[in-house]
């Protein structure tokens, strides 16, 4: 299969026959643009796309999966994801890779295409970045350091795990990426259609979550 190479720009009212042809790979977890994310190659499939990716051109795009493993194929799949490139590249030997990727843009599937042996969609590229300078900023750095707060009080994380005054500088995709969030609010977060909805969202997101570590750690303190 080859993969068609990206043109620069792509407008909403495009057919699917102009739409961008791109491999993908599929997880169980999602990734946020400016995310790296290391795997680990060893299916015969996904080895033969690195292969022609690393030849050829060094982007592919991740999709999480809805329904289904990672391994095997016959998954179900949902439609947001990321296109990502390879920043590194390993053989570990026996027929296995280690790859190391970098998120660069969200895009949306438009239609999944026969596997060649790999997965394959027609694509449209959304947006590539999101500000420093978030909607709701603040509030959400708050948020998330309550609940790295009551992680380390848990003992689920250890304290130096998070560099707490990091979180300045950060943009608003690591902040969904940095929250401790399930892998579905995660996606959620990822399909939003604005920065202002995204925002809003993660808050509310995190705030629930405080909410409910709160609740168990007052459990566990009782159990004491």
């Amino acid at each position: 299969m080859q993969v068609v190479k990206r043109s620069k720009k792509w407008g909403q009212g495009r057919p699917l026959s102009e739409m961008l042809q791109q491999a993908m790979f599929p997880l169980g977890s999602v990734l946020f643009p400016g995310g790296i994310m290391p795997l680990r190659i060893f299916e015969p499939r996904y080895l033969q796309l690195f292969s022609e990716l690393t030849e050829k051109d060094c982007t592919f795009g991740t999709c999480l999966i809805e329904k289904g493993h990672e391994v095997g194929g016959k998954d179900s799949r949902f439609s947001y994801g990321t296109l990502c490139k390879i920043t590194d590249l390993k053989e570990l030997g026996q027929n296995q890779l280690a790859v190391q990727c970098l998120g660069i843009k969200r895009i949306l599937v438009r239609k999944w295409l026969p596997d060649n042996p790999y997965p394959v969609a027609q694509i449209e590229e959304l947006d590539a970045s999101e500000n420093k300078d978030f909607q709701l900023k603040e509030e959400i750095i708050e948020e998330l350091e309550r609940c790295y707060v009551l992680l380390v009080q848990m003992g689920a994380i250890q304290a130096e795990s998070m560099d707490i005054k990091g979180l300045a500088k950060i943009d608003l995709f690591t902040a969904c990426a940095l929250a401790p969030l399930g892998q579905l609010d995660k996606y959620k977060l990822l399909a939003a259609e604005s920065e202002n909805d995204r925002s809003r969202l993660l808050l509310s997101q995190i705030t629930s979550e405080r909410e409910t570590l709160a609740a168990m750690s007052r459990l566990q303190e009782d159990e004491i």
